[in-house]
């Protein structure tokens, strides 16, 4: 838990304490423009926002994965592509189960996951479907 302290200054005296939720950063990407505050992190608490903004980032970074994959299985016989795009999906998953962890409910968790095992298997596929048929035009020469 995490708790906000406000201060008198004059006094140098904690004048309320407020306990506040484990709350969900965000590191907005914003240019540096002349008439704009600089804003470093936002800090959401409100448990409806963190579980929507964390369900557009997570269809964001599946939509990026479905593209790559699929360029994947259409570009031919490339086996560095596929364990490239195999990579992405663990690296997906690692960042689901550290950061979602605090703020989405478990069964909301296993859909993503289960999500992300889909595409795995589907590259997976490709990859032994390549693997076999490459050995199949070796062992066809002499």
């Amino acid at each position: 838990m995490d708790y906000i302290l406000h201060k008198d200054q004059k006094k140098k005296k904690i004048i309320s304490v407020i306990k506040m939720e484990i709350p969900y950063i965000i590191e907005p990407k914003l240019k540096n423009r002349k008439n704009m505050l600089e804003i470093k992190e936002i800090l959401i608490v409100n448990d409806e926002i963190k579980n929507n903004i964390c369900k557009i980032q997570f269809n964001r970074l599946f939509r990026r994965l479905t593209k790559i994959i699929l360029e994947v299985i259409n570009s031919g016989d490339n086996e560095g592509d596929a364990i490239i795009a195999l990579n992405e999906i663990l690296h997906a998953k690692k960042m689901i189960l550290d950061k979602y962890h605090n703020t989405l409910s478990k069964e909301e968790i296993k859909i993503m996951l289960k999500k992300l095992e889909y595409l795995e298997e589907e590259i997976k596929r490709y990859f032994i479907n390549v693997n076999y048929l490459n050995k199949n035009e070796k062992s066809k020469g002499r």
